[in-house]
């Protein structure tokens, strides 16, 4: 008969360190939790035991020894049966959320909190509006750090904004998701909401009109308000902590604060990139590229830079420019799949739902395995 077994993660709580797994298997108690396969508990924290089990599937739940004690989401509602299909010899790895017997957690807990703010922005002569995600260890604790990430377009970032008239990018959730998998870390999101006044946008977000003023809106007045006022000592502050997310003309804008500002922001990621902004630059003639190949300042070391475009409408148009953008960078020193990441998207086009559908390549490149 096949072996299964078992290797279980708890929530750190002294008083409930037992684990007993109950299904549909004599060898589990056949779904008497009483009599089911206590684990047994080692020193890494992980709970481990085995059992013989027929070909075929089997069920099974985590508990305590009892239904009362049985395992449940986070939130509190019981969690669904686990089930694997037996053919050889498998190990079964599951992390318990929360008991029965346990309080629920709060849902802030679980996917974080969105605060809004209003700041005065001194290059704008305006106050602007921004979201701050918490995300879900910065409420439990009081002593952790996050690095930072900007997200352009704030209205359209955050699944605590989302409604049925309002498609996002759902960053946060994306954080959550990653996070929990142990493949990123934490982050603070800074959603900046752009002037939804008409034609606004296009202005605020162009390189080649208002974006050099947002880009120093965000570089003195939002950073120093995140560092040293709202999230004061639960950041890191440094520019390889710290970055910049932005798609369509806002991806423009990113790839302009990178030259601009990259003593202050390390991470860039630009979604759908429009590099020919107002003017209709070809690649050859691209303000943006010539910026980027023009500034001396603008070398390998702690940038790390995240593109990537679909093919079908207008991203097919961001093919060439990102050719040549990649071929400075190259002769600038920057290596490719190290410094910087160009993806290009077959069958995917210039939309919302796209750019969310792979939000979690940008964040990984950027973010991934830092502290």
């Amino acid at each position: 008969m096949p072996r299964l077994n078992f290797e279980i993660t708890i929530p750190p709580d002294p008083e409930r360190q037992h684990v007993v797994i109950t299904g549909s298997d004599l060898g589990l108690g056949d779904w008497q939790p009483e009599k089911g396969l206590v684990l047994q508990a080692f020193a890494d924290g992980k709970f481990r035991g085995s059992c013989d089990v027929p070909h075929g599937l089997v069920e099974f739940k985590i508990t305590r020894g009892s239904w009362e004690t049985e395992e449940t989401y986070a939130d509190g509602n019981p969690a669904l049966n686990y089930q694997y299909l037996i053919a050889h010899d498998l190990t079964a790895t599951e992390e318990v959320e929360n008991w029965k017997d346990r309080p629920p957690i709060d849902r802030e807990q679980i996917f974080g909190k969105a605060i809004e703010c209003e700041l005065h922005a001194t290059q704008l002569g305006e106050t602007r509006r921004v979201y701050v995600w918490l995300p879900p260890s910065y409420l439990r604790s009081e002593n952790s750090r996050h690095p930072v990430l900007y997200v352009l377009d704030g209205q359209d970032t955050l699944l605590a904004l989302s409604s049925p008239e309002n498609e996002t990018l759902e960053v946060d959730e994306w954080v959550v998701r990653l996070s929990q998998e142990k493949l990123l870390p934490e982050l603070i999101v800074v959603a900046i909401c752009h002037d939804e006044r008409f034609g606004r946008r296009d202005i605020e977000m162009s390189p080649q009109i208002d974006g050099p003023k947002i880009a120093d809106f965000i570089a003195s007045d939002l950073k120093h308000f995140i560092d040293y006022t709202l999230c004061r000592e639960r950041v890191h502050p440094g520019p390889e902590h710290t970055g910049i997310l932005g798609f369509s003309l806002g991806a423009s804008l990113a790839l302009y604060m990178a030259a601009r500002h990259a003593h202050t922001f390390g991470r860039f990621a630009c979604l759908s990139t429009d590099f020919e902004d107002l003017s209709l630059d070809p690649p050859d003639d691209c303000a943006l590229i010539h910026l980027v190949e023009q500034d001396s300042h603008f070398t390998p070391g702690h940038l790390r830079l995240y593109f990537d475009h679909g093919t079908i409408g207008i991203d097919k148009l961001v093919a060439q420019h990102q050719q040549r953008l990649d071929a400075v960078l190259k002769a600038k020193g920057f290596r490719e799949g190290h410094d910087f990441k160009t993806i290009c998207h077959e069958g995917t086009e210039h939309h919302l739902s796209a750019w969310r559908a792979r939000l979690g390549a940008p964040l990984l490149f950027l973010f991934g395995g830092s502290t």
